[in-house]
């Protein structure tokens, strides 16, 4: 009987005998580190920008060395000379302490220059109470904050439907007036929340005030218009009195602290 003999099986593993060149780590490829930038740039699908260091001018060492002299310092006697070396730094101190030679409130040296988005007019600042930011209002009616000592850009605001004219703080730091070109007057919170606003000329304000030694709760504000009027408001509504035409500058100066040292003793009986 015959016997039939068939092929062995077949060996399946094919082996691949090319030349491999050697694997590359991930984290060292040449594009991973341009991919890690980008990751680090995008964060919940917003586009961050990289960190920058910027010049900061802080000025809070020197009035605290001013608060700490002032517990000894009787006036310019006990005053502690500066040289021109970089050992006194640490014994700087504000004009405000060198009241004996006023050349040390003369700014000569450039810090910086901090521009808007939008470019337009800028008609008035003024610092927080705190002293940390700085308030500019534009023609365009915004509000733009600034950081106070490395002077870059915190927030913008839109304050006003016509350009900001007169900015002005009260006495307890508690509260900010601002005016615009239409004469509208708008009271402010320090965490910029608008409580108040209410028209008080027809006319473009140029300049607000609130009048010294008067309680609060019945500060009136001196308003300057374009058409060389005056009128006292006082404070969270429309009460006003209109003081008259100016003729001349001297006697528009005596003429209105006359009227509201009047208008203010009356308002108080």
């Amino acid at each position: 009987m015959a016997t039939e003999i068939g092929s062995p099986p077949r060996f399946f593993h094919m082996p691949r005998f090319q030349h491999q060149a050697p694997r590359q780590l991930f984290y060292k490829r040449p594009d991973f580190a341009q991919q890690q930038a980008m990751q680090q740039l995008t964060f919940d699908g917003k586009r961050m920008r990289k960190a920058v260091n910027r010049k900061t001018i802080d000025y809070n060492p020197s009035v605290i060395k001013y608060l700490e002299n002032r517990i000894w310092q009787r006036d310019q006697r006990d005053m502690r000379a500066i040289q021109p070396d970089a050992g006194y730094y640490n014994d700087l101190v504000p004009p405000i302490g060198m009241l004996n030679n006023p050349m040390n409130a003369v700014t000569t040296k450039f810090v910086r220059t901090s521009t808007n988005k939008v470019k337009c007019p800028v008609f008035v600042v003024r610092w927080t109470p705190e002293g940390r930011r700085l308030v500019t209002g534009a023609s365009s009616g915004e509000f733009t904050l600034w950081n106070g000592l490395t002077f870059n850009f915190e927030t913008i605001l839109q304050a006003h439907d016509s350009p900001v004219r007169a900015m002005t703080w009260s006495h307890n730091d508690m509260w900010m007036l601002t005016a615009d070109h239409g004469g509208y007057v708008k009271y402010w919170q320090s965490n910029m929340n608008n409580v108040k606003m209410f028209q008080a000329h027809k006319e473009a304000i140029r300049e607000a005030r609130f009048i010294h030694n008067i309680p609060f709760s019945v500060v009136p504000i001196v308003m300057v218009k374009l058409l060389s009027k005056c009128i006292l408001g006082a404070k969270m509504h429309g009460l006003s009195q209109i003081l008259g035409n100016f003729l001349h500058l001297m006697n528009t100066i005596f003429s209105l602290f006359s009227h509201i040292h009047h208008f203010a003793g009356t308002f108080l009986k």
